[in-house]
């Protein structure tokens, strides 16, 4: 599976109306409403710099991702924008195709009788031929992700939970750089989860579409990210606030913090 990242500047994550989760008001607690809103535009702008990402999603007249575009811009440079990521999705018998059309890459989600991902197979495809890469493989316990085991570095990241939410996640057992991610939750009640998942980005709608279990059930209001290896410590904080208007949350708001320590 493509590991996860931390991005490096502050960002500000900026989210289209009618795109994320539904609440009835502003206030510490809001009760979600019936009706379900999709993301359809994820725009990234990141603080003192030039440079945003626009990504847009389509959907099948079921309601299920089709399609992801990401494109970049930079007014810094004359080409102006470029094309991070252009993935379509397929689906089969109890599996979910991604096919990125500007890489040679492919992933096979295996999905069990529940429709969870168990298996993520990547492939990648040189004339015509196609090589498969290392799977991981994902376990579950009363529908939340529990761990992810990864065949390739032979490690495994480990879910904790206090109640409905996710508070942290480690990478266990490796020789390459372990990491832990913390979570603070705010009061506020969505009905999915919403950004900071132990995925990419790209990753990201498919874990909003239920394929990798229940989401979290309240925002965070802040993660810390440790991330360590025999010469490098880094810790990565992150600050949420969040706009909600017409009945849901129509931006959030993320300040990074980082720190870089070199042990030469």
């Amino acid at each position: 599976m493509r590991k996860i990242h931390h991005w490096m500047f502050a960002a500000i994550l900026i989210c289209g109306t009618g795109v994320f989760t539904s609440c009835n008001d502003n206030s510490d607690n809001p009760v979600p409403s019936k009706k379900k809103y999709r993301l359809v535009q994820r725009k990234e702008v990141y603080d003192n710099t030039d440079a945003y990402y626009i990504t847009d999603y389509g959907y099948d007249d079921q309601g299920r991702l089709i399609s992801l575009k990401r494109v970049g811009y930079n007014t810094q440079y004359s080409d102006g924008a470029f094309v991070d990521a252009n993935y379509t999705y397929t689906y089969e018998d109890h599996c979910i195709i991604e096919r990125h059309l500007n890489s040679n890459y492919i992933y096979y989600y295996t999905l069990n009788d529940d429709g969870l991902v168990v298996k993520v197979q990547p492939a990648s495809i040189e004339d015509g031929v196609e090589t498969p890469g290392y799977p991981d493989y994902l376990q579950y316990k009363d529908g939340r992700i529990l761990s992810i085991e990864d065949t390739n570095a032979k490690h495994l990241t480990v879910f904790h939970y206090e109640g409905d939410d996710l508070m942290c996640f480690q990478r266990e057992d490796v020789e390459v750089s372990p990491f832990l991610d913390t979570y603070t939750r705010t009061d506020l009640s969505v009905d999915h989860g919403y950004l900071n998942t132990p995925y990419t980005t790209m990753d990201e709608p498919l874990y909003m579409m239920g394929y990798f279990g229940k989401p979290s059930k309240h925002l965070e209001s802040h993660k810390k990210s440790e991330t360590k290896d025999s010469k490098t410590y880094v810790l990565f904080d992150y600050d949420y606030t969040y706009t909600i208007a017409d009945g849901h949350i129509v931006e959030m708001v993320e300040v990074t913090h980082m720190i870089i320590d070199y042990k030469l």
